[in-house]
């Protein structure tokens, strides 16, 4: 059977990375039976690539990275979600998958890395995956991880971005991934293709989190988005039930903390990148 490596299962979702979950969610619609692994001790440097996901097929063949684990499945089982539809549909996948990698992943970030606040929802997590390290120990891998993705974030030009200029993007996604579905069950109709999988990674990561972020505020204010998740989550997860019951309950605990002012909420930005980059090259 296939093993799909990842970090680990939270708040109802299969892992708590939105790529990990992709291909969960895709081997889950195409109908691949496989076993869900957590990583030995989150040690990303038993992967190919340092990174996750990554599955071992059942013949032995690795694969690592989300994109070329999709692309080895459809050729491999003959493209079970995707070889249904039109060439331009397929046009169309592609297209937004690249907008799901190059594009929303950040919109996941801001909810969970920008501010301080935020991050310390992730506490009781870390405790879970790190509990193999003393307890003494386990502080700063986590700080250094988060440093790390604030990095990229900034990096790729969206953490230069305002916290409310994220959220416009956000909203604008949102509003084009709800009219695109309508009133359809799945984005191309009755039959999920691997857009649904990747749609709905990447909505739950936002809108099925405890992060009270008003991106995740908005996917849900969205009652087809909403039906969406639920549909794809009764059909694909009904054992994480409990646990996204406890998720949804610690959102709602969250949703009634009062947020810190603006001028706190980028702090530890502000700690990494006191002095904005203008040299050459960059326009945005």
């Amino acid at each position: 059977m296939m093993k799909l490596y990842g970090y680990l299962p939270t708040w109802g979702l299969s892992d708590m990375s939105p790529y990990v979950s992709y291909t969960d969610a895709f081997l889950r619609m195409a109908g691949i039976p496989f076993e869900p692994i957590v990583l030995e001790k989150g040690d990303l440097t038993r992967t190919p690539k340092g990174k996750l996901p990554w599955i071992i097929d059942s013949d032995g063949t690795s694969v690592s990275d989300t994109q070329l684990i999709q692309f080895y499945i459809e050729e491999k089982y003959n493209n079970p979600l995707d070889g249904w539809l039109s060439d331009e549909q397929k046009g169309t996948v592609d297209l937004i998958h690249r907008m799901f990698g190059e594009c929303w992943y950040w919109m996941a970030v801001q909810t969970r890395y920008r501010r301080d606040e935020d991050f310390a929802i992730y506490d009781p997590l870390w405790v879970k995956f790190l509990a193999w390290l003393p307890e003494e120990q386990r502080r700063a891998p986590v700080e250094s991880f988060r440093d790390h993705l604030l990095t990229q974030f900034w990096h790729h030009g969206t953490g230069r971005n305002t916290e409310q200029e994220v959220e416009l993007i956000a909203r604008r996604l949102t509003d084009s991934l709800s009219k695109m579905l309508g009133d359809k069950p799945y984005l191309f109709g009755d039959r999920p293709s691997s857009l649904d999988a990747n749609m709905y990674a990447g909505l739950a990561h936002c809108a099925m989190t405890p992060f009270p972020s008003p991106i995740g505020q908005y996917i849900r204010s969205k009652p087809n988005l909403r039906a969406f998740l639920d549909r794809v989550f009764d059909k694909y997860y009904p054992e994480l039930r409990k646990d996204r019951e406890e998720g949804e309950a610690y959102l709602a605990e969250n949703l009634q903390k009062p947020r810190l002012n603006d001028a706190r909420a980028d702090q530890r930005l502000d700690a990494l990148f006191r002095q904005p980059y203008d040299g050459p090259g960059v326009t945005r």
